[in-house]
């Protein structure tokens, strides 16, 4: 198990003591990693229930299907027509919900309340599970390029708050990604990409836009890339995402991978990301990011 790197003590100035140190790693790495917050320790496997599927709602799914070519030209044209209007977007507030193997193992789903600016990039998270109440802030300039973290219930009684860099082994044992690529700007540029690099590597993916779908009470159009069956130049059995029709700007993506022995692949969830009640232009300040901010209570036992 990976722990906290040493602090010169919990955001108070002072030297910490040998002792005191390593019994601070200890609680950390416990407080943040092992106790569930972050990851997955244990117990019974996770279901591959995803972050969006409870959030869809089917609302008139009719013919009105494009497929092939036409779809694919029509997905790029929704991508390109979304980063020219999130250019426009400076702040944004969700609920944010994913749910990642990482290590073949399934994690848990995660939902929270986010925050975030785009310059400079300033990102808040508070979970509402697992862990309610656990709290995650990061700031562009800030705190040596560190996350702080403040963990929930019995855990902040030990570490009231920790600060741990993105590409700490502990961050990257319980996120596929880091902390600095939250936000819908990063989340379309990547889910660009993918779509490019990836799904369409194969020129036998069947691919499909689908009208009629919903999610937070909004109208979504669904881009499925599918793979019949396992090939060796992509890794996806199937990739969805999801545009909602209003923002204009993709929301939410799930990705099934091949995995088993050759002749016996069975898909299985890898990624499901949700930007759930997402809205533009939230008014947001220095003070939303700021963990001495007392309405965030950030560090209180």
């Amino acid at each position: 198990m990976a722990t906290v790197p040493a602090q010169d003590g919990i955001w108070n100035g002072q030297r910490v003591g040998v002792t005191r140190r390593t019994w601070l790693k200890a609680a950390a790495a416990l407080a943040v990693g092992a106790a569930g917050a972050w990851g997955y320790w244990g117990g019974e496997p996770v279901a591959e229930t995803g972050a969006v599927g409870a959030a869809v709602s089917h609302v008139s799914l009719s013919s009105d299907k494009v497929q092939g070519k036409e779809a694919i030209e029509l997905c790029r044209k929704y991508f390109s027509d979304a980063q020219v209007k999130l250019a426009q977007v400076s702040t944004l507030s969700a609920v944010f919900q994913k749910q990642e193997r990482i290590n073949d193992k399934l994690q848990p789903l995660n939902v929270m309340d986010l925050k975030v600016r785009k310059t400079p990039l300033s990102i808040y998270m508070q979970w509402q599970v697992p862990d309610a109440g656990q709290q995650v802030l990061w700031l562009d300039g800030a705190h040596d390029g560190k996350m702080v973290v403040s963990p929930a219930g019995w855990k902040r009684k030990l570490v009231p708050m920790v600060k741990i860099a993105p590409d700490d082994d502990m961050a990257k044992a319980v996120s596929r990604r880091p902390v600095t690529n939250i936000g819908i700007w990063n989340f379309t540029a990547r889910l660009a990409a993918l779509v490019e690099e990836e799904c369409l590597k194969d020129p036998a993916v069947d691919v499909a836009m689908t009208r009629g779908h919903e999610i937070s009470g909004r109208p979504c159009s669904l881009f499925t890339f599918e793979h019949a069956k396992p090939s060796e130049i992509v890794q996806f059995k199937q990739v969805q995402i999801f545009f909602d029709e209003t923002l204009g700007a993709p929301i939410a993506c799930e990705h099934y991978r091949w995995s088993g022995p050759k002749g016996a692949e069975v898909a299985h969830l890898e990624e499901s990301y949700l930007y759930k009640n997402l809205t533009f232009h939230v008014d947001l300040n220095d003070s939303d990011f700021d963990h001495t901010n007392p309405a965030l209570k950030f560090g209180v036992k």
